[in-house]
């Protein structure tokens, strides 16, 4: 065990410090109560643990400026947030200081700590975003530098009502913002039909994870033109300059549950200035002048559901 010279002060115990090259400590576990005077008040780091819910202490860490980094609290903490005061069990926060996410809980599921119990230990929250006030279980919030709200995530099957560039729809999972406050994108409850600049595209991601809320399947531009979805319903055939045919569907892959089981995973399309792009891990682009685009359908709606869920159908 050793202390660490910090921007914070003498800051101790603490265990396993990891340096950057200038010499700034980034990594340390606390092994004691360690109080750090911040911007949002005196914070205590965790430093004992629950071995049903928090079986580990979370690291303390630092930006190579020596600002603090990400730190996960001994006890819940109600801190002020450009939303508002909130109840926090992890931070974490930009090299120059401001806050950039908030977490109400930071517990670890496992086979002893299901997600259901965890659940029990926050109540719903209500905050005023720019796409409509909500209330709901947060997993957390994240915030751009100067303060404006930059997405909001959703615990697992909580949905809200929120105004989109399409009317009011049913979010799922999370949403996000741009600095502006326009809604920059967020995770469709059902099958919606979308503008595009291709002609109407049905929008949904049967599958989509519910991990943060940072980017949805149906994104826009600040205008409020479509930027983006995943569809698993269209196809899109490209005719090229030379008289050629590109066509681009949906995928089929095996369900995680059940092999024998097919999911459909949408096709992802984003809109650009002048261009579109095909595909989610390796786009493609294609420009707009000199290509032909027909944007078709499957069959899924006739033939039989587009994703499995263990134990149960979509």
């Amino acid at each position: 065990m050793t202390s660490i010279e910090t921007k914070y002060g003498t800051l101790g115990p603490v265990e396993h410090v990891e340096y950057e090259a200038n010499g700034q400590a980034s990594f340390c576990i606390p092994v004691g109560p360690i109080h750090l005077d911040t911007p949002l008040g005196r914070l205590t780091t965790q430093h004992t643990t629950d071995d049903m819910r928090r079986p580990k202490v979370e690291p303390l860490l630092f930006h190579p400026n020596g600002a603090l980094k990400s730190i996960a609290l001994e006890t819940r903490t109600t801190v002020d947030t450009p939303l508002g005061p909130m109840a926090a069990e992890l931070l974490s926060f930009y090299p120059c200081g401001s806050l950039r996410r908030v977490f109400p809980l930071n517990g670890k599921l496992s086979g002893y700590w299901s997600e259901k119990e965890e659940a029990t230990l926050t109540a719903p929250m209500t905050i005023a975003t720019p796409a409509g006030t909500i209330t709901a279980l947060l997993v957390g919030v994240q915030f751009y530098p100067g303060g404006q709200l930059r997405s909001v995530t959703l615990w697992p099957d909580e949905s809200v009502e929120i105004d989109t560039p399409i009317g009011r729809q049913t979010a799922r999972i999370g949403m996000a913002f741009h600095k502006s406050g326009a809604l920059r994108s967020f995770e469709p409850q059902r099958m919606l039909a979308v503008p595009t600049a291709l002609g109407e595209m049905m929008a949904y991601d049967p599958d989509a994870l519910g991990i943060h809320g940072d980017l949805g399947s149906l994104s826009f531009h600040e205008d409020g033109s479509t930027a983006g979805l995943a569809t698993p319903l269209n196809t899109l055939e490209v005719t090229l300059p030379d008289g050629s045919d590109r066509k681009f569907t949906p995928e089929k892959v095996p369900n995680l549950c059940d092999e024998r089981v097919m999911n459909t995973k949408p096709l992802w399309i984003g809109f650009y200035p002048g261009k579109i792009s095909v595909g989610d891990e390796f786009p493609e682009f294609f420009p707009l002048a000199g290509h032909q685009f027909k944007v078709g359908r499957m069959l899924q709606d006739i033939l039989g559901p587009i994703g499995y869920a263990c134990g149960s159908s979509i």
